[in-house]
C-alpha cells in the first residue's frame, strides 16, 4: 500500500514539474483551422505590467484571427496595445514572423509584448518546423 501511495504521490508532483507541452497548445480544429494558445509560451513576454496572452488563429497558413486573451495587464494600456492586433491578420505565418510592426504611442511595453506573443505562438503552427524554440 505504502508504495502505491509513494507511486502516486510521485507521479503527481513529476507531472507539476513537467515542461507544457507543445499539444497543450496547438489545437488543430475540424476545419484544418490551427489555434495556438499562448498563455504559458508567453510567460517570459510582460508588458506594462502583466503578460499579454493571445489565441492565434491560422489556416492554410494565412492567420485568420488574433485574441487577446484576459490579463492582469493594465487597462487603459491594454486596449489601446490590443489594436495592433488586426495588423498581423491576412498575412501569411512566414509574412508575420519576419514583419516589423510598430507599436502603438503610449502603451509602447503592452505592445512589444503582444508582438513578441505572436511571434513566438506562430513558432507552434508546424511543428516540425526547425525555428520551434520550446
Amino acid at each position: 500500500m505504502k508504495r502505491i501511495t509513494l507511486l502516486i504521490v510521485s507521479l503527481a508532483a513529476l507531472s507539476v514539474m513537467l515542461p507544457c507541452k507543445a499539444q497543450d497548445i496547438r489545437t488543430v480544429g475540424k476545419d484544418g483551422s490551427i489555434t495556438i494558445n499562448t498563455t504559458e509560451i508567453g510567460k517570459e513576454f510582460i508588458g506594462h505590467h502583466a503578460t499579454t496572452p493571445l489565441e492565434i488563429v491560422v489556416k492554410d497558413e494565412k492567420i485568420t484571427s488574433i485574441k487577446a486573451l484576459p490579463s492582469d495587464e493594465t487597462p487603459s494600456y491594454y486596449e489601446k496595445a490590443i489594436t495592433l492586433l488586426k495588423s498581423f491578420v491576412g498575412m501569411t505565418v512566414k509574412e508575420a514572423s519576419e514583419v516589423e510592426i510598430d507599436a502603438v504611442t503610449g502603451c509602447t511595453m503592452s505592445s512589444i509584448a503582444l508582438i513578441q506573443n505572436v511571434k513566438e505562438g506562430l513558432k507552434y503552427v508546424n511543428p516540425t518546423s526547425s525555428n520551434k524554440s520550446k
